[in-house]
């Protein structure tokens, strides 16, 4: 009777242990979810926040100002065109380095730098 109620213990106390084992690896799976259940929020979380951040962003990028646009508004609205080539000017900037020419001098002297400044403006236009 002894025996029988030493192996009685010992199965129970053998049940108890398997049960412990079960109930502690169901708790730490259960723990692990709830982790995981949390960070997967937080990458949802995160995931929403950069979709609506991109869909700011596309908006802003889809209402920004078009160049074509402007380039309409100019001509039909303002009545503005574009230069033609022969409305260019250019200027020559005055140097640091300045000849003084004496009113005196010839009449060929202006000419000749009368050409020479014909002769670069035209050089300048069609560079």
């Amino acid at each position: 009777m002894r025996r029988r109620r030493r192996i009685h213990m010992l199965a129970m106390g053998l049940i108890g242990v398997i049960c412990a084992f079960i109930a502690v690896t169901t708790v730490s799976y259960h723990v692990q979810m709830t982790e995981l259940k949390g960070q997967v929020e937080a990458k949802q979380a995160t995931l929403a926040q950069l979709n609506s951040e991109y869909v700011s962003l596309n908006a802003k990028k889809e209402n920004s100002v078009d160049l074509n646009e402007v380039e309409d508004y100019a001509k039909n609205v303002l009545g503005l065109v574009k230069m033609d080539r022969s409305q260019e000017e250019y200027l020559e900037l005055q140097k640091t380095d300045q000849v003084e020419v004496n009113e005196a001098s010839s009449g060929v002297d202006k000419l000749v730098s009368s050409f020479v400044k014909s002769f670069n403006a035209i050089l300048s236009f069609l560079r």
